[in-house]
């Protein structure tokens, strides 16, 4: 019989590394079943990114467990997006009055303008809120 010391290399199990201080290795796994469009999607997701699925996914839902699934939301574009808002709800209120001249036009998008920030200041605190109602 041999010892571990004398036997050939190609039996010799191999050596597994030990971990960095603080690091363990993924021993867990999870499975879960999907459709052929949602693998295809996640795929899809996963090359995009230059990334395996396994990859992928494993950061996609540590990224949802830790609070970090949903992207931040840039301020500027919801601004924008409340001055949209807002010029849109003045121009049908005000076209259903009657036409629309250049002037009251202009003075609407001032308007949507100047209240942009506001509103999307206070979206983002009724959200930080958990409060889902319009603003």
């Amino acid at each position: 019989m041999s010892s571990p010391e004398t036997r050939p290399p190609s039996v010799v199990p191999p050596a597994v590394p030990a971990p960095r201080a603080g690091e363990s290795f993924r021993t867990k796994s999870i499975a879960t079943r999907i459709t052929e469009s949602e693998f295809a999607e996640i795929e899809s997701a996963a090359s995009a990114q230059g990334k395996k699925v396994s990859e992928w996914l494993r950061e996609a839902a540590l990224a949802q467990a830790r609070g970090r699934g949903a992207a931040e939301t840039d301020p500027v574009l919801l601004a924008e997006l409340m001055a949209i808002r807002t010029l849109v709800v003045n121009l049908f209120a005000s076209a259903s009055k009657g036409p629309l001249n250049d002037e009251s036009i202009r003075k609407m998008a001032a308007y949507a303008d100047s209240i942009k920030l506001q509103k999307a200041e206070e979206f983002l605190a009724s959200r930080k809120e958990g409060k889902t109602g319009k603003t």
